[in-house]
C-alpha cells in the first residue's frame, strides 16, 4: 500500500480525497523498563512490538503474564503508561483490536521482565503540529488508481 486509505468494517477500502498529514519532529528506538518509562513521562505513549501468543485474544481484565516464554514479535501496540496492582508492577498497553477487547481496548502486562518481548523493541516519536494549519494531501489520479493500493 502506498497511499492513506479508509476501511470500515464490512466494506472495501477506500482512497479518500484528502486527509491530513503527520509528521514528527524526532524520533528513535527506546527499550528497557526504566528507559520506557522515561520516555513515556517525558513524552507520552511509545508504540513497543510485541509478541501475540495464542492466550492474548482472551484477555479481559487484570495483568496479563504469558507463561509460554514466546518472545517472536508480530504485533506492535502502545504503551501508555505504567503502575503497580498488588505488589505487581504491569504497563498500561493500547491494543488495535478495537473496544469490545480486553479493557475497552486496554491492557495491562506485567512489567519488569520483558513479558511478550514488550521491553524489547520500542520506538518513540515526538509529533510535529502540522493540524493547526491544517496541512492535508490532496490525492492525485495516479495515487488513486495504483495497483499497489489494492
Amino acid at each position: 500500500m502506498q497511499i492513506c486509505r479508509d476501511c470500515k468494517a464490512g466494506e472495501a477500502c477506500i482512497v479518500p480525497d484528502e486527509y491530513y498529514i503527520y509528521k514528527v519532529s524526532e524520533y528513535g528506538h527506546v527499550s528497557g523498563e526504566q528507559n520506557m518509562m522515561n520516555e513515556i513521562y517525558q513524552r507520552g505513549p511509545i508504540s513497543c512490538s510485541i509478541s501475540d501468543p495464542d492466550t492474548l485474544i482472551d484477555y479481559t481484565y487484570g495483568i496479563y503474564f504469558d507463561t509460554t516464554g514466546q518472545t517472536q514479535e508480530d504485533h506492535v501496540v502502545s504503551v501508555v503508561g505504567w503502575g503497580e496492582e498488588n505488589g505487581v508492577k504491569f504497563w498500561r498497553v493500547r491494543n488495535s483490536w478495537g473496544s469490545h477487547w480486553g479493557m475497552d481496548g486496554f491492557f495491562k502486562v506485567v512489567r519488569g521482565v520483558n513479558n511478550i518481548n514488550i521491553e524489547g523493541d520500542c520506538d518513540f516519536g515526538v509529533p510535529l503540529d502540522t493540524w493547526t494549519d491544517n496541512v492535508k494531501h490532496i490525492t492525485t489520479d495516479a495515487e488513486r488508481n495504483d495497483p499497489l493500493n489494492d
